[in-house]
């Protein structure tokens, strides 16, 4: 009686544990749960008013309204901070500082508003991530999300590092850069991480074709056979064409990202080179003057952190449009191993598809790619020696 009694309740323990476990397993099998975290962090910081409605995201009245308000409370205290900087500090601060505190006041601004504006047309571009990332497979996305929480911990650890320095002194001020640096990161891992979804996309397109080719190579023997044709090719047809309709879209999802999130990231890296540029100028004040073990590390975790950010954003990208670069490659590899009309047929129009939607990741014309580091230092130079120059007493 008594095992006869114990056994149901085993069995519910152990269906308990397989629920719980597959719960967990299957709750970042989809894009929606991979991008959620970062979505919701930049809702919370008032750039995405979205909720989540049948597995898709849709534009929030009520969280339009907190955004509302968070980036007017913003660019209240930004205003006051501007106001304490240019007007009751003025005499007591360094040069150097007023215009560097100025320039960060400045760009957070730009960035929050930018942000602000285009949300709308963010929600709508993760839609489109959405409708085309069904193409990878649950298994990939439960990969995938390990990475990302590793990079935006990672990122995102340094400004955790910097938050008890708040209450030092100057409260409001030091927040208010704490949290114009918060919003940036933010969109910087969202802007990444999609980006890293649209790559994993273009891959399946490639691993499709290379797969197309594997079957013209090993079936060759048999392409002379007219009952072959007839069976086997409008399968390979089909195939091609939803490939070169997958591709299509996923092109214009990259134009629709480069619409929406453009903007916000070319004010990022511009807030970035500006607070590089001013802590390398404090890096070389502190070797001339007097030298504080403090501020020099202070100064170089900065450096690296902006650095880190930069190299892996154009790191990415360029992972990114390697798979797209691909594709025209294995295009033409398919199409040396058939002698079929329709399928050199179809193979020339994606060919020529590709060559006329080149995907780029681009910011107001500007190009992100690994010549943008090089543009990059070339800038933070000139803005550097421009400082140099300014901080030059006139004889």
């Amino acid at each position: 009686m008594f095992n006869q009694s114990s056994k149901p309740e085993k069995l519910e323990e152990e269906s308990a544990k397989k629920r719980k476990l597959w719960l967990s397993l299957s709750y970042f099998r989809s894009y929606v749960s991979v991008i959620y975290i970062s979505a919701f962090l930049n809702r919370f910081v008032g750039f995405l008013p979205f909720r989540v409605e049948s597995s898709k995201f849709v534009y929030s009245k009520l969280y339009f309204v907190f955004s509302t308000i968070s980036i007017i409370i913003y660019l209240l205290c930004t205003l006051y901070c501007l106001y304490i900087i240019n007007f009751i500090n003025a005499d007591k601060a360094d040069v150097s500082f007023t215009l560097h505190s100025n320039f960060l006041m400045s760009f957070g601004p730009m960035i929050f508003i930018s942000a602000y504006v285009k949300s709308r047309l963010v929600i709508q571009a993760i839609n489109r991530i959405l409708n085309v990332s069904y193409v990878v497979s649950p298994e990939i996305f439960r990969e995938i999300v390990k990475n990302f929480f590793i990079k935006d911990t990672l990122l995102f650890i340094p400004l955790l590092i910097f938050l008890p320095r708040i209450f030092e002194r100057d409260h409001i001020f030091r927040f208010m850069c704490w949290y114009t640096f918060i919003g940036p990161i933010m969109l910087i891992i969202l802007y990444m991480n999609n980006v890293y979804v649209l790559n994993i996309c273009f891959k399946y397109i490639n691993d499709s074709l290379v797969k197309v080719k594997e079957i013209l190579i090993n079936d060759e023997p048999h392409l002379l056979r007219r009952v072959y044709h007839m069976q086997k090719n409008p399968m390979l047809l089909t195939e091609l064409r939803t490939l070169k309709k997958q591709h299509l879209e996923m092109s214009e999802v990259v134009q629709l990202l480069n619409d929406s999130l453009s903007t916000q990231i070319e004010s990022v890296l511009s807030l970035y080179f500006v607070d590089v540029t001013f802590n390398i100028y404090k890096f070389v004040a502190l070797y001339s003057g007097t030298f504080e073990i403090e501020s020099f590390l202070s100064v170089l975790c900065y450096a690296i952190f902006y650095t880190a950010h930069i190299i892996v954003i154009v790191l990415i990208i360029e992972i990114t449009k390697g798979q797209i670069r691909k594709i025209g490659s294995n295009i033409h590899q398919v199409l040396v191993h058939t002698f079929d009309e329709q399928v050199t047929t179809e193979l020339e129009l994606f060919s020529l598809q590709v060559l006329q939607k080149g995907a780029t990741f681009v910011m107001k014309g500007l190009v992100i790619d690994a010549t943008f580091l090089t543009i990059s230092c070339g800038i933070t130079t000139f803005l550097l020696i421009l400082i140099q120059f300014l901080f030059i007493e006139p004889c």
